[in-house]
């Protein structure tokens, strides 16, 4: 049921056209019992050079891993777009650019969510 709504959200993305093919592929880290048990433990991540995208679901609710989908697949986009290149840090106050980037991931992930969320409800799925 899971992957259902993975691809119901990936499918909204496509239709509101944003510009995200070709498709990443899609890890799922599902036993990482030390990550989940650290409050500052990984939830996602996107690997630019693969295109992959990473999700740790353990202890994690199935809405919490659609946001992080949306939030890596933001990233995606930036990626090809060729955005994510001359990052040298995770640390958004050591580098500018990197924290534009994931101001766009947070706010353009989470919202495409919500949309999907709104859309998904109101046909009664």
């Amino acid at each position: 049921m899971f992957k259902h709504h993975l691809a119901s959200l990936t499918k909204h993305m496509v239709e509101c056209g944003m510009p995200i093919t070709p498709l990443p592929s899609v890890q799922f880290i599902h036993n990482d019992e030390e990550n989940a048990q650290d409050i500052l433990g990984r939830t996602a991540y996107y690997e630019p050079q693969s295109r992959c995208i990473v999700l740790y679901t353990k202890g994690r609710h199935p809405k919490d891993i659609l946001r992080s989908f949306a939030h890596e697949m933001i990233h995606h986009m930036q990626n090809l777009e060729g955005r994510l290149n001359h990052i040298d840090t995770t640390n958004v106050n050591e580098d500018a650019n990197l924290y534009n980037l994931e101001l766009e991931a947070y706010s353009k992930g989470n919202m495409c969510m919500r949309e999907w969320e709104n859309s998904y409800k109101s046909v009664g799925r």
